[in-house]
């Protein structure tokens, strides 16, 4: 018989469809995410072959016994990452007591540690040239159910098995509000043992601790609304029992009496109302060789001044939102994702390139990506990214 949670539900697509500038963000912040904190270790961490026998069989009886046993903690996971202040963090000041995993056909997702406060990180977190100093940080792992290795972050396979892992707050649409709209959003991954683990940043959440705040473990890389239930009449929400892929959610046990009301609508008020300022400011802070290049680069001359990554190319099937979702790596280093609405793209619905590139750039030319879309005859959108010629 089914529990309440999955009778009362609704499952919820985006509101809105993500925008052209919406995308170039994501764009820019994940790109900074997998070339400057998505690195492959040269140290591991390894069991004796006795204690991975012992974590087999004590795994047959005990789920608590096997998690401590199978993965690493959060602290140690933050010192995998050389992330030392947030290893101190996680070690005096995790919220979980013990770990937590729930188990799907294909994978294991575990919830390590969660901690926030101020400055408890290595980097320096930064939302529209305003530093972020006092986040939340998540740890988890990720494992494949049948004990064959995750991909190392240094592999090619590594993205192909994407996840998102993203807090989302009673109340508010998670579709809307979640890792990509949460000040300082972001995460760092490793690979240890044929296990994944992330740790997640984003602006402190416990100011919105006078309602539940959960965290989201699912596969692919933005929120799907066919992986959770939103019910908008109680702003609760839960697991489909009835999706195949991985749906993992954790209620973190962040104490009421952390809310801020004030902080929490200040939070609010950025993601609901963007100020135009910032999004100048974020645009006077670009390379001026990009902005040049860019300023220049049409569907005509594209060829002339950019050649394609062919590695990147690949042929998109809208989805039923009107949405192509993207992932792709650089050969040279780096690897990026995306969705974007095909009416954006192509606003009236001639088959060609669309004028409306996305694209990311850290340091100027040296690593600008340039995002193309082309629509074909039969309603498919052909990606490719592009990169100045040398």
């Amino acid at each position: 018989m089914k529990n309440m949670d999955d009778v009362l539900y609704e499952a919820l697509s985006p509101m809105e469809k993500p925008s052209i500038n919406l995308n170039r963000k994501i764009l820019e912040a994940n790109k900074e995410i997998n070339m400057k904190r998505i690195v492959p270790l040269k140290h591991k961490f390894s069991l004796s072959a006795a204690a991975a026998i012992l974590a087999l069989v004590i795994a047959l009886s005990s789920v608590t016994a096997y998690a401590a046993l199978k993965y690493l903690s959060a602290q140690e996971v933050a010192s995998a990452l050389s992330e030392n202040k947030l290893a101190e963090g996680f070690g005096s000041d995790n919220l979980l007591k013990e770990a937590q995993t729930q188990h799907f056909e294909d994978y294991d997702v575990t919830l390590l540690g969660l901690v926030s406060g101020q400055n408890l990180s290595e980097y320096i977190s930064v939302d529209n040239g305003e530093i972020i100093s006092d986040n939340t940080y998540a740890a988890v792992a990720i494992s494949r159910a049948d004990g064959s290795p995750m991909p190392d972050t240094s592999s090619d396979d590594y993205g192909k098995e994407d996840f998102l892992v993203s807090p989302y707050i009673e109340g508010l649409d998670p579709a809307q509000y979640n890792i990509f709209s949460l000040n300082a959003g972001g995460y760092l991954a490793v690979v240890e043992n044929g296990v994944q683990y992330r740790i997640m940043e984003v602006e402190n959440i416990e100011a919105f601790a006078d309602r539940k705040i959960y965290l989201g473990v699912s596969d692919g890389s933005f929120y799907n609304s066919e992986a959770y239930i939103y019910d908008t009449n109680t702003g609760s929400l839960s697991r489909n029992s009835d999706y195949s892929g991985v749906n993992a959610l954790f209620v973190l046990p962040i104490e009421a009496s952390k809310a801020d009301q004030d902080k929490a609508n200040a939070i609010l008020e950025k993601i609901n109302n963007p100020d135009e300022a910032d999004e100048n400011e974020l645009s006077q802070e670009l390379p001026a060789d990009v902005e040049e290049f860019m300023a220049k680069l049409t569907i005509d001359n594209i060829d002339e001044y950019a050649e394609p990554v062919e590695s990147t190319r690949q042929i998109l099937t809208p989805d039923k939102d009107g949405l192509i979702n993207y992932e792709y790596v650089i050969p040279s280093g780096g690897s990026g994702n995306g969705c974007v609405a095909v009416d954006d793209l192509f606003p009236d619905g001639v088959a060609g390139m669309s004028d409306r590139f996305g694209w990311a750039s850290s340091e100027g030319l040296s690593d600008l990506w340039i995002e193309t879309y082309t629509l074909n005859e039969d309603g498919t959108v052909t990606f490719v990214i592009y990169v100045p010629k040398s």
